[in-house]
């Protein structure tokens, strides 16, 4: 466990959860200071010996069986499990699928999310690590660098993972908020790029471009200006209402 210079008497409750487990370790950053989530599992990245590293956000919730589950699901080399997840937000649910083309899931950033993703050790190094700038995406970015170096992917099929939504978490914080925004938008047009480079960019995935930047455009302008296909999102909601 990592505490993250906490001041709400979590450090407490880590102390006695690793005094009452031995096998609990208990870590924190050089003089208690608080470096934010990806610092943190760096942090743990740098000791952990397992091959699979399974993380936690504050709001989310593993069912039993979940690792167990993953784990049925490597056959060679992988270095992601992707699993299904229930975003709970009030009185509502939604099941939450990743798509089957690693490629699309990133552009849409339908890849899963942090706790619902299974993470080979070998991998997550070959990488670099979490990126400790980013105030937002950053398992989108790890999982980008993996995929860039060949990293293969598998699914579960179960749904063992719940996320709640907290309107006081970190990520519906009003901080930084344009600049989070933005970051989708950059991150994206990095995706895009790389897959022209390497002859890769499929209709498939223009399609997921296209469409989850025209959603976002309707609500967000970026501060920058941003390459999209108007004619064909327009095209795009024009059938999507007529069949719905």
């Amino acid at each position: 466990m990592i505490d993250d210079g906490s001041t709400d008497g979590t450090l407490d409750i880590c102390q006695s959860y690793a005094s009452a487990y031995p096998h609990i370790q208990l870590l924190r950053h050089e003089g208690g200071v608080n470096r934010g989530a990806p610092a943190s599992r760096n942090l743990g990245v740098s000791l952990v010996k397992n091959q699979w590293i399974q993380f936690m956000d504050a709001d989310d919730e593993l069912l039993p069986g979940k690792i167990a589950d993953q784990l049925a699901e490597v056959k060679s080399n992988e270095a992601l499990v992707i699993g299904k997840f229930s975003f709970h937000e009030n009185d509502k649910v939604s099941v939450i699928k990743p798509l089957k083309d690693p490629w699309s899931g990133l552009i849409s950033t339908k890849l899963g999310i942090n706790s619902s993703i299974l993470w080979s050790l070998e991998w997550i190094k070959k990488a670099g690590g979490w990126n400790e700038t980013l105030p937002n995406m950053q398992e989108y970015y790890l999982m980008f660098e993996i995929l860039k170096l060949g990293g293969k992917v598998a699914y579960s099929q179960s749904n063992l993972t719940r996320v709640f939504s907290q309107p006081d978490s970190i990520t519906n914080s009003p901080l930084l908020r344009q600049e989070k925004r933005d970051n989708y938008f950059v991150f994206r047009e990095k995706v895009k790029n790389y897959l022209l480079s390497i002859h890769q960019f499929s209709l498939r995935r223009i399609h997921h471009y296209e469409v989850c930047t025209g959603k976002m455009l309707r609500y967000h302008t970026p501060a920058f200006p941003v390459t999209h296909n108007k004619v064909y999102f327009f095209v795009y909601k024009s059938i999507k209402t007529l069949i719905s």
